[in-house]
C-alpha cells in the first residue's frame, strides 16, 4: 500500500508523518518556530536531520519545505495515498472525520473563529496541501470529535437556550490524542482501561478528558481554546467579569484576544516564560509560582472531573510536559493524594498516527 501522510498544523509548527500498514511512522518530522528562528528536522530509518531555516519564516512556505522534503525523498503525490490533516475545532457541523472537497473547504471556513490562535494556520495547511496534491484524497480530522457524545450536562453552559443553539456551548479538545491513549493504553501498560480515567494532556496547550469505560464523559476545554488548565500563553478558566473590567478599562477587543491567547499562563504568571523547562530550573520565586499554579489547576479541575464520574481509577500524563516533567506530574499526584492509591501511566501522545488510521479506514485499508 502507498503510504499516508498526515500533517499536524500547531500554531507556531508544523509536524508530519509517513505510515504504511503499521503504528510505526516511516518518517516523523517538523518545522518549529514558524515566525521566528524555524529550524527543519526530521527522523527517517533511524538516520535524523537537522535543517535551520530562514527567520521569519510564514506557515505557506515551512509547508512548502515539507512538501520539497517528501518529493526530494520519493514521497511526491503519486506515491502516497492519501493526506490526514488535524483541525483542532469542528464546531456543531463536524461530528466525525471528513473528506474535504470544495463544498466541505467552504463550510469550514467560518470555523476560524473559534480558535484564532489554531484554525487559520491548520485550514491555510489544508488549503495549500490540496493545491499541491489535488489528485489525492483529503481528510480533516477534529480534536473536537471524540467528545461529540459527552452528556448534555458536561456540555451546556449556564446561559439561556437560544447561545446553545447558536453552538454556544463546552466542545471539549485534544481529541485525536485522547484516541490514541484509548486504543495504546492495554498495549502499552499490559493493563485494561480503567473503568473511570483521567488523560492528562500537559503541554503548550494542557487540558483534561475525563473517560468513563473508554468513553469521553467530559473535559476541562469548553467552547474555545481557552478555558480549563492554565496553559503555556493562555489563562484557563478565568472570571469573565475580568474580561469585562479589563474592555470597560479601555482595553479593545484585539488587545484582549492577544492577552489571552499569547501572554497570559504560565507566561503571564511568571513574567519570564512560557517553558516549562525553563521555569522548572529558574531560581526565581514567579516561576516557583507560576508551576504551582499550574499543577494546583490541575489537580483542582481533576477532582472536579472525579466528581462527576463518581470517583476515580487512574490518570494518563501525556503531552510535552505530562511526558516529560516529572516534577509537575509528582505534584500533581501530591494533590490528588485524597484518592487512595491512584494509578498513573505516562503514554506519549501521537496524534499522527490517529490520523493515519482515520485515513486508512475511510480509504477501505
Amino acid at each position: 500500500m502507498k503510504p499516508v501522510l498526515v500533517i499536524n498544523a500547531g500554531s507556531s509548527s508544523l509536524k508530519f508523518a509517513l505510515f504504511g500498514n503499521g503504528p510505526q511512522a516511516l518518517a516523523r518530522g517538523q518545522v518549529a518556530g514558524i515566525g521566528g528562528n524555524a529550524e527543519f528536522s526530521v527522523e527517517m530509518g533511524g538516520a535524523k536531520t537537522r535543517i535551520p531555516l530562514r527567520h521569519g519564516l510564514a506557515p505557506v512556505a515551512a509547508e512548502g519545505e515539507v512538501f520539497s522534503w517528501l518529493a526530494a525523498n520519493g514521497f511526491g503525490a503519486d506515491t502516497i495515498s492519501g493526506v490526514g490533516h488535524r483541525l483542532v475545532h469542528g464546531g456543531l457541523q463536524f461530528a466525525q472525520a471528513t473528506v474535504v472537497d470544495d463544498e466541505v473547504m467552504a463550510r469550514l471556513q467560518p470555523l476560524r473563529k473559534l480558535a484564532p490562535l489554531h484554525m487559520p494556520f491548520g485550514l491555510d495547511a489544508l488549503a495549500t496541501a490540496r493545491a499541491a496534491m489535488p489528485g489525492l484524497l483529503h481528510l480533516a480530522c477534529f480534536d473536537t470529535s471524540f467528545h461529540v457524545g459527552n452528556p448534555d450536562l458536561m456540555t451546556r453552559l449556564p446561559l439561556a437556550e437560544a447561545f446553545a443553539a447558536q453552538g454556544y456551548r463546552r466542545y471539549g479538545f485534544y481529541g485525536l490524542n485522547c484516541e490514541h491513549v484509548v486504543e495504546s493504553f492495554p498495549r502499552q501498560t499490559g493493563v485494561p482501561l480503567p473503568q473511570r480515567l483521567i488523560i492528562a494532556h500537559l503541554g503548550s496547550g494542557s487540558g483534561l478528558c475525563a473517560l468513563r469505560d473508554g468513553v469521553s464523559f467530559g473535559n476541562t476545554m469548553g467552547y474555545s481554546t481557552l478555558d480549563g488548565l492554565i496553559m503555556g500563553t493562555r489563562p484557563g478558566s478565568l472570571d469573565p467579569g475580568v474580561l469585562i473590567g479589563l474592555l470597560r478599562d479601555g482595553m479593545d477587543l484585539d488587545a484582549l484576544e492577544t492577552m489571552l491567547y499569547h501572554e497570559a499562563g504560565l507566561k503571564g504568571l511568571s513574567g519570564i516564560s512560557n517553558d516549562m523547562r525553563l521555569l522548572l530550573q529558574s531560581p526565581d520565586p514567579r516561576a516557583a509560582m507560576a508551576v504551582e499554579h499550574y499543577c494546583l489547576a490541575a489537580a483542582r479541575h481533576a477532582g472536579s472531573l472525579a466528581v462527576a464520574m463518581g470517583g476515580l481509577d487512574g490518570i494518563v500524563f501525556t503531552g510535552g510536559v505530562g511526558e516529560n516533567a516529572g516534577a509537575v506530574r509528582d505534584r500533581i499526584l501530591q494533590y490528588l493524594a485524597i484518592f487512595p492509591s491512584l494509578r498513573h501511566w505516562i503514554i506519549a501522545a501521537d496524534e499522527e498516527v490517529t490520523m493515519a488510521n482515520h485515513v486508512m479506514k475511510v480509504m477501505g485499508t
